[in-house]
């Protein structure tokens, strides 16, 4: 299972050429920054993931495990979500999708749970988001020899940490929440903020934004 993290390869393009190619970064199941979430991609997931929920029209939530987390950690990354939403209670939609797996032990995965956004215009993705509840030192250790050593803050006073690796402006964040009591297993919430695709994201939707409406029937009657 420590290869659905550690993969690179494989990537399917879009036909069309209209995909803006970004920095190469990270990688999930061979899904890094410029791969198409395509009908075949999907169909991979399902097969290790289990079934998936779909949204069309999605928002994007950076935050790990509850809001302010961001804030106390990466504030760079707090900042991306504020400029991604209205505020911390009122989020914003975009023309992204979200395949949600929450039925992952059906087909013996590592994880038990994933999220992923991907852009309707270009299919590639924007977020990622993992939780294990368990132990995962060689998953860890396998992401360190891939991507070197980490960014590592202590968390939940001193009980949890989070570990951060970044690349091409792009943030990999794997952070420890310790369990309620001492003989509860601790739960890790990981993500891949692809976050030079956020930005062009946030780009489009404000040049779209400026685009004049439509003028009303008013004004030609």
């Amino acid at each position: 299972m420590i290869s659905m993290l550690s993969a690179g390869c494989g990537q399917p393009q879009r036909e069309s050429g209209s995909v803006t190619n970004m920095p190469d970064s990270f990688h999930f199941m061979d899904i890094g920054a410029n791969t198409v979430i395509d009908s075949s991609m999907r169909n991979q997931l399902i097969k290790t993931l289990g079934s998936e929920a779909v949204n069309r029209k999605s928002t994007i939530y950076l935050d790990l495990k509850y809001t302010g987390f961001l804030k106390k950690t990466y504030p760079d990354l707090a900042e991306l979500d504020q400029k991604l939403n209205i505020n911390d209670m009122v989020r914003k939609e975009y023309p992204a999708t979200k395949l949600t797996f929450r039925h992952t032990k059906e087909t013996g995965s590592l994880f038990d749970f994933v999220e992923l956004i991907y852009d309707n215009n270009s299919g590639c993705p924007l977020l990622i988001k993992m939780a294990v509840k368990k132990e995962i030192p060689n998953l860890i250790n396998t992401i360190k020899e891939k991507y070197g050593p980490p960014q590592k803050i202590p968390i939940e006073d001193g009980r949890g940490f989070s570990l951060s690796w970044r690349k091409e402006s792009d943030v990999f964040v794997i952070a420890r929440f310790p369990g309620l009591y001492k003989t509860e297993l601790p739960e890790y919430r990981m993500m891949i903020v692809y976050r030079n695709r956020l930005e062009h994201l946030l780009s489009q939707q404000a040049a779209a934004e400026k685009q004049p409406k439509d003028q009303s029937a008013d004004h030609f009657f």
